[in-house]
């Protein structure tokens, strides 16, 4: 194994990333969300064809693993990606130090988990999840051989690898699932899925970048990395107990196939909030770390980017609460008929749930890890508390809990983590208040026109036609509030400034985010 890196300044040094770095965010940020975008594409596909091929309580076995091992997963990356895209300086030796921190602990938690497969069995009162916990464990040794690898590609701005990794390993390990459910394995299929997505995610991760990890040194000053990521993932795991807990007592409390229902309905309401935000932090942070010097423009970038996911995320929001039975009927099929009204009561919240998300790239952008823990401490112990009430209803009960706390959260959330730059509650209102009427305004008149006055036959078309009806009503009334049409061709403008990084040579104008 090499001990020095073929081309260190192209990882490490990334001060020439400055020169042209609205145009680098504009186009990182473009193909962040085709990425995202093609994800969700993916994965909706796959949920679609396993969800016909397999039955609730098959996906309920592997949500109570995951419940639980995800837990570890926290401790695999330590915070140490963010830490390596904020940090100023870096070096060889030290990223060589930090990416055997990572396989180690892989390997540790991997090896705990196998050790806690007859307790977590115990717990649910399933034998079955016994050996399905230890064959996910397997996940945690390849996800560990790659962390560094996209953390030095997402330092400098290599967002087309990120691409092709994520894209690819997704797109094989929702392949292999399907084929292995159509010979009839059953739950293995969707518990072979992780591990699989792991071991493609590391084997084209090694492809795509060409770092290579020397051994590590005991002097190679990464005391700094590993404070800023002990803060993250204390953060990671306070919020963990706050997403996950609602899954746990479900299935602890009502069972596999309860638990399949909420599990999918939770899953395809944060599936495009994670994607698009979760897909967007990297390059936000990045850019974000990069501008903390300039307060004013600091601010703009971040305002901008909020007021975009607005426009996407909030009409969103709005059309899946109003058409929630027909996408679940023609996402799942009928027998999933539990999953539409706990959908349709996460989607209250999944535009609100973005902006939310954001507050980790103002507190890991600014370098202030242990802010962002001290909300989360908060912020979890009221959502573990509003989802152990709601427990008491069944499940709707605990997404209605969940919803609400979350609604609640968000203005002193986004407010504490702007503080240190300058970023009000006001702001955030007035870039996003328009878009929240225009989605609220349009989704009640789909609502009302295609659940109670239109019945197309056809589920697909009924859809169809409610998102045409849909876009249409609520661009309608953005323009109406804006007095233009400023919104729209802004984001028109935006997207059209991210098709050159699909072409060969990239280039392209800068163009002001």
């Amino acid at each position: 194994m090499n001990t020095k890196n073929k081309n260190p300044d192209e990882y490490f040094n990334t001060d020439h990333l400055k020169k042209d770095l609205k145009s680098r965010a504009v186009k990182g940020g473009g193909l962040a969300i085709f990425t995202s975008s093609a994800k969700y594409l993916v994965n909706i596909m796959g949920t679609i064809v396993l969800a016909r091929l397999l039955a609730p309580a098959d996906f309920g076995l592997l949500a109570m693993v995951s419940a639980i091992t995800e837990f570890f997963f926290l401790f695999q990356d330590l915070g140490l990606t963010d830490a390596v895209i904020q940090a100023q300086e870096i070096n060889h030796r030290q990223i060589s130090t930090v990416f055997w921190i990572n396989l180690v602990f892989g390997l540790g938690m991997a090896i705990l988990i196998i050790a806690l497969s007859p307790a977590i069995a115990w717990f649910y009162s399933e034998p079955r999840l016994k050996l399905i916990a230890i064959i996910v464990s397997t996940g945690f040794i390849f996800s560990g051989l790659s962390i560094q690898h996209r953390a030095l590609l997402k330092r400098s701005m290599k967002f087309r690898q990120i691409a092709a990794i994520e894209v690819s390993a997704r797109i094989g390990s929702i392949l292999a699932a399907i084929i292995m459910a159509l010979y009839g394995c059953g739950y293995w299929s969707l518990v072979a899925r992780p591990v699989i997505y792991a071991i493609l995610g590391a084997l084209i991760s090694w492809v795509l970048c060409s770092w290579r990890p020397g051994l590590p040194t005991r002097n190679s000053n990464v005391s700094t990395m590993i404070r800023f990521g002990a803060h993250t993932t204390a953060t990671f795991i306070v919020h963990y107990f706050a997403t996950r807990l609602d899954k746990i007592l479900v299935g602890w409390k009502y069972g596999a196939a309860e638990l399949g229902y909420y599990h999918k309905a939770y899953h395809l309401y944060t599936l495009p909030v994670s994607q698009l935000t979760v897909s967007l932090q990297h390059v936000a942070v990045g850019t974000l770390s990069k501008l903390r010097d300039d307060p004013e423009k600091y601010r703009s970038y971040y305002l901008k980017a909020v007021s975009i996911i607005s426009f996407v995320g909030f009409p969103f929001s709005a059309f899946l609460v109003a058409m929630s039975k027909h996408i679940i009927l023609l996402l799942l099929g009928p027998q999933w008929g539990k999953t539409a009204a706990i959908f349709s009561i996460f989607g209250v919240s999944a535009g609100i749930q973005m902006i939310y998300s954001t507050r980790g790239w103002l507190h890991s952008s600014l370098g202030r890890a242990e802010r962002w823990f001290r909300w989360d401490m908060i912020g979890s112990a009221l959502t573990v508390a509003a989802v152990s009430l709601g427990l008491i209803f069944g499940t709707r009960g605990v997404a209605i809990t969940y919803t609400c706390i979350t609604l609640i959260l968000v203005g002193p959330g986004i407010s504490y983590a702007g503080s240190p730059i300058g970023i009000q509650l006001k702001n955030i209102i007035r870039a996003v208040w328009r878009y929240i009427i225009a989605s609220i305004t349009a989704g009640f008149l789909c609502w009302y026109l295609f659940n109670h006055l239109f019945f197309i036959p056809v589920l697909f078309l009924q859809i169809f036609l409610a998102f045409i009806f849909y876009s249409a009503a609520y661009l309608l009334i953005v323009i109406l509030l804006f007095g233009s049409v400023m919104p729209i061709t802004q984001f028109v403008h935006l997207l059209s400034n991210l098709l050159p990084r699909f072409k060969k040579g990239g280039g392209g104008k800068k163009q002001n985010i």
